[in-house]
């Protein structure tokens, strides 16, 4: 006996569910890396990724850090978000169109927020990595630092 399509109930032509995977937000994304790192007792790197679980394949772990990989490469492969995009704008005007640390002009193109410290600002990557490892070296060291120049 052939098979028939059953037709759609009426009016069930439009509230279709959505098919493929829910749109990745970032929240989610820093949640799962989150739990992650929790989970494995790891910390994230300057990417945002927690480390490779080198010779570990074929494991949970492996496995998890795959599919956190993928989601952060599809996160990262959509660029900006609008509303992240309208902030740096604004930072980048409210600093007149320059970097806070080195004073040099800065294009929307290759800035890079920092927004960790109490007074958000747009930086050059470079003066960015700068400042986060002063934060983390501490003022004595960058007293000692300013002795050596």
């Amino acid at each position: 006996m052939p098979r028939t399509r059953k037709a759609p109930p009426s009016g069930a032509l439009g509230a279709r569910a959505a098919r493929g995977r829910p749109r990745l937000t970032p929240d989610d994304v820093r949640d799962r890396i989150a739990a992650y790192c929790k989970r494995y007792g790891v910390a994230p790197n300057a990417e945002g990724l927690p480390p490779f679980p080198g010779g570990q394949r074929e494991t949970q772990k492996h496995r998890e850090w795959m599919a956190l990989y993928k989601a952060h490469r599809r996160l990262a492969s959509r660029g900006p978000s609008s509303d992240l995009v309208e902030q740096l704008q604004d930072l980048l005007a409210r600093q007149h169109g320059r970097c806070p640390v080195c004073r040099k002009p800065v294009e929307l193109a290759e800035v890079r927020l920092d927004a960790t410290s109490a007074d958000p600002a747009v930086l050059h990557p470079p003066c960015l990595e700068l400042v986060t490892l002063a934060r983390g070296l501490g003022a004595e060291a960058l007293d000692r630092v300013r002795a050596r120049l």
